[in-house]
């Protein structure tokens, strides 16, 4: 049975709520690679762990999702902007995701191929590592698991810790 989306519903935000209950998404919030998802469309806010026992916020631009990439940036949910550069997680991959060479000067965003703003400035990305890039076919939990498993040995700065 088909149904249809409620009036003034996006048919993109009926898939990213879709995508939500999915079995890829539940699993990990049931490990805690990621936690208190909040839909405010066209935002997703979410909190994503870093190393054992830390979280740091991240929001999500899902316009036009899935037929674009998500955007994603890392997020300060006490003044509602952008987390400042020296706030963010360091340490393992997340040095090379979080680039302070890079991210500021394109909307923060990872420095990833399933990010909207990554693949815009690397349009090589998608031909050279399909495996990582994003594509229709994807879900908001496979660009959740992509951010997740580049911060597993990260760790946050000693102020953020401290603020959380």
């Amino acid at each position: 049975m088909t149904t249809s989306p409620a009036e003034g519903v996006s048919p993109n935000e009926v898939r990213v709520r879709s995508d939500l209950g999915g079995e890829a998404f539940l699993a990990g919030l049931r490990q805690r690679r990621w936690l208190d998802p909040v839909l405010e469309w066209p935002h997703l806010y979410i909190d994503m762990a870093v190393g054992d026992e830390e979280f740091i916020r991240l929001r999500l631009d899902l316009d036009e999702y899935p037929a674009r990439a998500p955007h994603g940036q890392l997020w300060d949910p006490r003044h509602g902007a952008p987390l400042a550069v020296p706030l963010w997680p360091r340490g393992g991959s997340a040095d090379r995701v979080f680039r302070t060479d890079w991210s500021p000067d394109n909307q923060n965003a990872p420095y990833l191929p399933c990010d909207r703003v990554g693949l815009t400035t690397h349009a090589n990305w998608a031909a050279e590592m399909p495996e990582r890039a994003w594509n229709v076919s994807r879900t908001v939990a496979f660009y959740l698991a992509e951010i997740a498993s580049e911060l597993t040995d990260a760790r946050l700065p000693k102020d953020q810790a401290e603020a959380a």
